[in-house]
Formats: structure tokens, sequence, C-alpha cells
């Protein structure tokens, strides 16, 4: 199996791996390969890691070569009735995957019922001088023009309302996929 030290990325991996692949090292593609998928699993490099062992067929391209004295190669064994019995391979611990969880679900929908309001008022402020044109005119101290101003007024403290709703919805998003981050770093540093 190939060691790599921890200073190459899993982008170089990978392209070791191909390069292997397409130089017809099937073995050592497959190990550059399974060297991705099992210490840096959550990486896009991983996945194509994956596509490339079902590419060169890692599952089953070991080979088992008998050494000069009779023993052989991969610690394999021999079997009662004489054949050899390659041994089973180590088992890799996978990572059961972190669940994302929504942990500000009332931020979420107070933020979201904040940015209704701001949309209702700003509704108020565009239907704001129709008011001045209905029969029996429900704005009677104003004219025309203080009644568009006004309109203008309420339509841009709406807007900044659904502005504050969406800035807030954002910061508990941020915060949410900030937790989501640390459980996954969490799990990661726990299955090592």
């Amino acid at each position: 199996m190939v060691h790599a030290s921890p200073q190459f990325t899993p982008a170089q991996l990978l392209d070791s791996g191909h390069r292997a692949e397409t130089e017809g090292k099937l073995d050592l593609a497959a190990q550059f390969y399974r060297h991705l998928t099992d210490h840096h699993a959550y990486t896009a490099e991983a996945a194509e890691a994956r596509n490339g062992l079902g590419r060169v067929g890692a599952a089953q391209s070991q080979i088992w070569q008998p050494a000069s004295n009779g023993v052989h190669v991969n610690g394999g064994v021999h079997a009662a009735d004489g054949g050899y019995r390659p041994a089973r391979p180590a088992r890799t611990v996978r990572r059961r995957p972190v669940a994302p969880r929504d942990h500000y679900r009332t931020g979420r929908a107070l933020s979201r019922a904040f940015s209704a309001l701001g949309w209702l008022i700003v509704a108020a402020g565009v239907l704001l001088p129709g008011l001045y044109f209905l029969p029996g005119n429900p704005v009677p101290n104003f004219g025309l023009l203080p009644t568009i101003g006004s309109a203008v007024g309420t339509a841009i403290t709406g807007f900044f309302v659904v502005f504050t709703g969406q800035i807030a919805r954002a910061l508990f998003d941020q915060a949410n996929a900030a937790r989501d981050l640390a459980a996954l770093e969490r799990a990661k540093v726990g299955s090592d």
C-alpha cells in the first residue's frame, strides 16, 4: 500500500492515481484511490477516486504471488486441501455521515415572519396613493403630494424591514453551517 505523507493534497493523490491508471499500473492506481477514499472521504477528489476504483476493478484485482520459500506474499494461508486461500483484506472503518440539523428553527421562523411583515409594509406603501383617488377620500387632510411622499417613505421602510429579516436569516444559516462543519470535523477526528 502506498503511504503518502500528509503533505500531499487530495488533488495530488488523485492526479497520481490517474497517471498510474493511464500507464497501466492498475494496482498502484487502486492504492492511490483507496488512500483517498480512506483518508479524505469527504472531498470531491474521494468521489472521483471511488469512480477510479470502479474503473480499475480494484475489488477483484488483488494479485497473490508466492515467495520463493513457499510462504505467500500478502498474508495468504494454505488451506486444508493443499490449495492457497488469500487473507481477507483488512476492513476499513467507515465514517458515519453526520446528518445536518437545523439548530435555529425559531430564529429562522422569526426572520421569515419579519421579512413577510416588511413585504406587507411595502405593499401598503404602494397602495397608499390609490386611497387618495377612492370615492369618499379616506385621507382627506392630506393632498396628493404628501400622500405620495408618505407612500414612498412607507415603501422604503418596508424594504428596510425585509432586508433586516434577510440579514437575520443569513446569520442563522451561517451559524447552522458552522455547527455542521464543526460536527463533521469532530466525527473525522473521533474516527481516526
